[in-house]
């Protein structure tokens, strides 16, 4: 009897220590996302299953191929750092703060480790299983949606807080990559500034040349005396400018330089000088104390450094199509092109460097098109107009959100020539648009089916005929307008002359704002699709034809987001973005009280453009059509939490624009 006595007493003991303990754990766990999501008494349960680990310096929670445990990993106390081996080498990769999850993509996939987790002093670490917690992210969709925006970004730890969920969806993966692939944190290392060769204005090109021989440099820059950059001097000018014969040796430095000459400032990231190199399609960029040509240049970043650095990159093709001289070469550049997007969104590169960097390559293949067709003109006699004009690419290209090779959305705008010249003014674009819409078809653009093209006489015209379509579109709202405001409100500039683009900009919000009950009929046509998911919250699935019992993730996903965003920002007045994501940016900057929605309907949006891509390049078709059982346990519930952030965006639209008394 004494004996039963002490033990129960033990007992009891026992059991106030391990209550206290999981008290403990979820006031924790409580503080950090997604577990405040979750209602107080879930997180008690959930802390009552844990396990508490403690390691000490140098010991590894898990390593890199290892099998995955059947837990998660929060980080409570101490500090973790994430490594990835490599070649015999290490790195560290990532570091963990207190309440960061890490060892979550393996222990969802069941994959082994793809990196090696190792404490750097003594931590405590809550072990959270597997099977607690996986019906946790079926009841809760945030939950769900706050480890997918993980994975959409490539995170190896996933982060607190919202705002580091936003940020890291503009982040490169961490994890995985491809052979030669560049990270987005990695900086370039600038040359000390003794060591950057420059001349004056007044020095002669020879003087110039003889430095440049002297310092065994490609380029020099030409800077005033307080050392402010005033322009360039590369090998690329000799050839141009003195090899042709357009100038002497003798000649000013200051006439013959590449100017005004492109500043940034010191600590760019790799990804940000390619991109930035490819959208102004130069060399060289001067590096100034404040990023402006307004100060002292402290170094120089050649694109030569940027491929002998990092290896394989989108510049190299962007530069090849450039200076490709036939289809048969452009289109093969293109075709390269698209394994590696496809290479980047396998190794989960942020979705945001890829349509970026799919956006550039895709102007580059136009640009070049363009360049083909106007050469192909001037060969068959055609003589090319005064007037100004300017390529204007629509719908997903003209948003920068075209990751796969689908059907053309384009148009073509030109000066107001005079009367006399309209007939002959009109027929020579019509053949620029009809020579360009077929060279891109021939680099896999297949032509559109409804025939939106700068082929089509309808929709390559002056400035005064888009105009007047503008016009009628928004004075006329019937369907048809509507449909036409959807896709051509989208325009972006693509070759030409950009002001083109700008003046019928303008003019176009101007006209949205004299008649202001038209963002009324496009809010209601914004709502034409509502969120797709039935009343037993399964999703809807086309019920006959050749996608029978498929998800259609463009119209029932993604055109609801693209839609949303469009009109919103358009009743803000708010022009030059175009891109989807970038508008929910904007959107969360105009309304701080829809701040979190406008960020979530972001990552939503750019959850989606990754799926419908990797379907697309793995069925090789526009990825439209998803099998609802392809898609894992996450990423179902990754959608559904999306469908529901569709519901509430289209809460507002009916709100702001008293579409319940409209209709």
């Amino acid at each position: 009897m004494a004996v039963s006595l002490i033990l129960a007493e033990n007992d009891y003991i026992f059991s106030m220590i391990a209550h206290a303990i999981a008290a403990r754990v979820a006031d924790f766990l409580y503080a950090f996302p997604p577990f405040s999501f979750l209602p107080r008494e879930e997180v008690e349960k959930l802390a009552a299953t844990i396990q508490v680990r403690y390691h000490t310096h140098h010991e590894f929670v898990f390593r890199q191929g290892e099998e995955a445990e059947q837990f998660f990993f929060i980080l409570h106390k101490g500090k973790v750092e994430i490594q990835e081996e490599s070649e015999g080498s290490t790195r560290v990769i990532d570091l963990c703060d207190i309440g960061d999850s890490f060892g979550v993509r393996a222990m969802l996939s069941g994959n082994a480790y793809i990196a090696s987790a190792r404490i750097t002093n003594e931590a405590l670490i809550y072990a959270i299983p597997k099977e607690i917690f996986l019906p946790l992210m079926d009841r809760y969709p945030k939950v769900a949606m706050f480890y997918a925006s993980g994975f959409a970004s490539g995170q190896t730890v996933v982060r607190t807080g919202s705002k580091g969920m936003v940020e890291a969806r503009k982040q490169l993966s961490r994890s995985s990559r491809p052979s030669g692939l560049f990270q987005e944190e990695d900086v370039i290392v600038l040359k000390p500034t003794s060591g950057v060769v420059f001349c004056l204005p007044h020095n002669s090109v020879q003087e110039a040349a003889q430095i440049m021989t002297e310092y065994k440099v490609g380029s020099v820059v030409v800077a005033n005396q307080e050392l402010h950059p005033m322009g360039i001097l590369t090998n690329t000018d000799f050839a141009r400018k003195i090899g042709t014969g357009a100038y002497t040796i003798y000649e000013r430095v200051g006439k013959v330089m590449s100017s005004p000459v492109i500043c940034v400032r010191n600590g760019l990231t790799v990804a940000e000088v390619i991109l930035l190199m490819m959208r102004k399609r130069i060399r060289h960029l001067v590096v100034t104390e404040d990023g402006s040509p307004d100060s002292r240049f402290i170094g120089i970043i050649s694109e030569h450094d940027v491929l002998l650095s990092q290896g394989n990159n989108p510049a190299v093709l962007v530069k090849q199509m450039y200076k490709s001289r036939n289809m048969g070469e452009l289109a093969e550049i293109r075709s390269r092109a698209e394994q590696l997007l496809r290479s980047y969104l396998e190794q989960e590169v942020s979705i945001s460097f890829i349509t970026s960097t799919a956006t550039e390559i895709n102007d580059s293949l136009i640009y070049r098109c363009i360049e083909l067709s106007l050469q192909e003109l001037e060969e068959e006699g055609m003589q090319r107009p005064a007037e100004h004009f300017c390529w204007l690419s629509l719908g997903s290209e003209g948003r920068g959100e075209q990751l796969l090779r689908t059907d053309q959305d384009n148009a073509l705008i030109y000066e107001d020539p005079t009367e006399e010249c309209q007939a002959e003014v009109a027929s020579y674009f019509l053949r620029l648009g009809t020579l360009v819409t077929d060279k891109l078809e021939a680099c896999g653009f297949a032509h559109c089916p409804g025939e939106i093209m700068a082929s089509n006489p309808a929709w390559n015209m002056s400035l005064s005929g888009w105009k007047q379509a503008f016009s009628e579109w928004i004075r006329v709202p019937d369907p048809k307008a509507l449909m036409h405001g959807t896709i051509f409100f989208d325009f972006r500039a693509g070759f030409g002359d950009e002001v083109l683009a700008e003046k019928l900009s303008s003019f176009l919000f101007q006209t949205i704002h004299d008649r202001s009950n038209f963002l009324n009929y496009f809010a209601q046509n914004a709502l034409q699709n509502p969120p797709p998911l039935s009343f037993l919250n399964q999703l809807i699935i086309e019920r006959g034809g050749s996608h029978k019992d498929e998800f259609d993730i463009k119209l029932r996903g993604m055109m609801p987001l693209a839609d949303a965003a469009r009109v919103l920002l358009l009743s803000h007045q708010q022009g030059g973005i175009t891109n989807t994501v970038g508008r929910f940016e904007k959107l969360a900057e105009l309304e701080p009280a829809n701040a979190d929605l406008y960020e979530e309907a972001a990552m939503a949006y750019e959850g989606m453009l990754r799926h419908r891509a990797l379907n697309g390049f793995q069925k090789g078709n526009s990825g439209r059509f998803i099998d609802p059982k392809s898609l894992n346990k996450i990423e179902k519930q990754t959608l559904k939490y999306s469908f529901r952030t569709i519901e509430e965006l289209q809460t507002i639209l009916k709100t702001r624009f008293s579409l319940t008394v409209f209709r």
